[in-house]
């Protein structure tokens, strides 16, 4: 780990308030120092899922043409986003910002302290429903991202989506389309993941084509990579070589990322986000991999436009008739436990528990060689310490958690690996 890096997150949190009291002060001063970095090429990446990665990836690509510059982890918005600017240096020749959006009118002062040279808007999925009255209203915020692009700016729009289609029909500046049509500037086919495969897909663009082929899991990630490659091409950098990079790096923590569990069994950590749409997706690769079994651990999930219970019966028909193991946790969990046995999964298939410590015991002690499972949850839910209490103990199991941060990167999380975990979380992994 960044002991550097670790240290720099704690003091940040440590500081939150008055850096929020200082907002003001940090825009202002971010802005003056984004026009002396006018030799930096500022990329801004946004959209409802898929930034973190798509950032990580086209950072690592850009970093074949010169020094770059990557936000921290995700931080992307209210006053960290300043922060981060002003973390950039003369010497950076490319900065890869992520930029998000909670609410209404969040959107404008970010843009116009990044005033990016390139943006991307991969898409607009059900997220934040609670604070925009629809997607249409969401998919506006993010397009103010564009209004701030700089001078001879570029657009990298994902055409297969309808709302940020509509973002580029009138835009002044150049747009480079990705999708799945031929008609884009950038396309794919012959998308396929299917675990233990992992992702790979057929990249087009003008009269030249390349095969993709990557560690991701779930086709998912196809369009946000397609849009880390438009944009580094763009910029200058060989498609075969920014397909090289892909090739060699690693799903990002909490993001579909698969680990090997000491007992034999795999566990996909897609913790981080825990919203309707991104399950979705997640429930379809688990549903279409082969393993001796499919295990899903969740608490809950976000963005569905439902309360609880309906949210619960939504999970046990998803679930019914190709899901092996189902263990519940948190609010109603032994309701959740009768709706999926009545939607036709066995009593046995099926396991519920008040205390995620009750749940990560659970766990340890079902799973076998050759199953693959799932971990799902809200991000106040905190579920990362069911999957290092597989590799280890975890002293912090407080019930009440309101950090807005993984586990991993908690001082208090009490981590210890085990001696027959293989040490790659010996450590806190996320600022790798």
């Amino acid at each position: 780990m960044n002991r550097r890096m670790l240290e720099l997150w704690t003091r940040q949190v440590a500081l939150a308030p008055l850096f929020r009291r200082g907002a003001p002060v940090l825009f202002f001063l971010a802005s003056l120092w984004r026009r002396v970095l006018f030799r930096t090429t500022f990329i801004a990446v946004t959209g409802s899922a898929g930034k973190t990665t798509t950032k990580e990836f086209l950072a690592d690509i850009l970093a074949l043409k010169g020094r770059t510059f990557r936000s921290i982890g995700n931080q992307n918005g209210g006053f960290i986003l300043p922060l981060n600017i002003l973390r950039v240096r003369p010497w950076h020749r490319f900065a890869v910002i992520e930029v998000a959006v909670s609410k209404p009118g969040t959107m404008r002062p970010l843009a116009q302290v990044v005033r990016p040279d390139v943006a991307l808007i991969l898409g607009i999925l059900r997220t934040h429903t609670t604070e925009f009255q629809d997607l249409d209203q969401y998919a506006d915020e993010k397009a103010v991202l564009l209004q701030s692009l700089a001078r001879g700016g570029l657009a990298i729009l994902n055409g297969d989506d309808a709302r940020v289609a509509k973002m580029g029909v009138s835009l002044e500046h150049r747009v480079r389309w990705i999708g799945t049509s031929s008609g884009f500037d950038f396309w794919i086919d012959q998308i396929s993941s299917r675990w233990p495969d992992r992702l790979r897909f057929r990249l087009h663009w003008g009269d030249e084509s390349c095969d993709i082929q990557t560690p991701q899991v779930g086709t998912h990630w196809a369009l946000s990579l397609t849009a880390a490659l438009a944009a580094a091409h763009s910029l200058g950098v060989p498609i075969s070589d920014a397909a090289r990079v892909l090739s060699q790096t690693a799903p990002y923590t909490a993001r579909m990322e698969p680990v090997s569990l000491p007992g034999g069994a795999v566990l996909i950590r897609d913790d981080c986000n825990g919203s309707m749409d991104t399950l979705e997706a997640s429930l379809r690769i688990l549903r279409e991999a082969e393993a001796t079994r499919r295990v899903l651990i969740i608490t809950d999930f976000i963005d569905a436009g439902l309360t609880r219970k309906p949210r619960l019966r939504y999970l046990a028909s998803a679930v019914s008739g190709w899901l092996d193991v189902l263990v519940l946790s948190g609010d109603y969990h032994e309701y959740g436990r009768r709706r999926a046995i009545e939607a036709g999964m066995h009593p046995d298939q099926v396991h519920s528990f008040a205390a995620l410590r009750e749940v990560a015991a659970f766990v340890k002690q079902e799973l076998r060689p050759g199953d693959l499972a799932l971990l799902r949850g809200r991000g106040l839910d905190h579920v990362q310490r069911i999957f290092f209490a597989q590799l280890g103990t975890v002293t912090c199991w407080r019930e009440n958690c309101r950090k807005r941060m993984l586990c991993d990167m908690c001082w208090e999380l009490g981590f210890q690996p085990d001696a027959a975990s293989d040490g790659r979380y010996s450590a806190l992994p996320i600022f790798r």
